[in-house]
């Protein structure tokens, strides 16, 4: 029985889409970002910057430079909305024109979830960026 305990391990890792979570790798094996874990990663920044500034402020930040951050020259990060209670972003990269990824926090009266840009895919979990897809 102790021997079959690894192969439930992988089983379940890859029911859960772990199998997603590995990193991007150049023809050496080396690590590589590409645009959509790049624009992910600063909306997670995003999130966690807007939480700060809410912390402190009691109400959201209505611009990237309010929450002082610098995503690079390659990211545009947007605060499309921002109400007492709610948020909404979406970032897009130079190297993919017409695709984005999206973020909420916070669910507005009257307004739905942010979309992508290229996909049309609303955004379906709260605090979590969703991306067009970027090949």
């Amino acid at each position: 029985m102790d021997r079959a305990l690894p192969i439930y391990g992988l089983v379940l890792a890859l029911s859960l889409g772990a199998v997603d979570a590995v990193p991007a790798q150049g023809a050496n094996g080396t690590w590589q970002s590409t645009p959509a874990s790049v624009l992910k990663s600063a909306l997670r920044n995003v999130v966690a910057a807007q939480d700060t500034y809410r912390a402190g402020h009691t109400t959201f930040a209505t611009s990237v430079e309010a929450l002082r951050l610098n995503p690079g020259s390659e990211v545009r990060i947007q605060i499309l909305a921002v109400t007492q209670n709610s948020w909404r972003a979406r970032a897009t990269h130079r190297a993919r024109p017409g695709r984005s990824c999206v973020v909420f926090v916070g669910r507005s009266a009257g307004a739905e979830a942010p979309r992508t840009d290229g996909d049309g895919e609303m955004a379906g979990e709260e605090r979590v960026p969703l991306c067009d897809r970027m090949e």
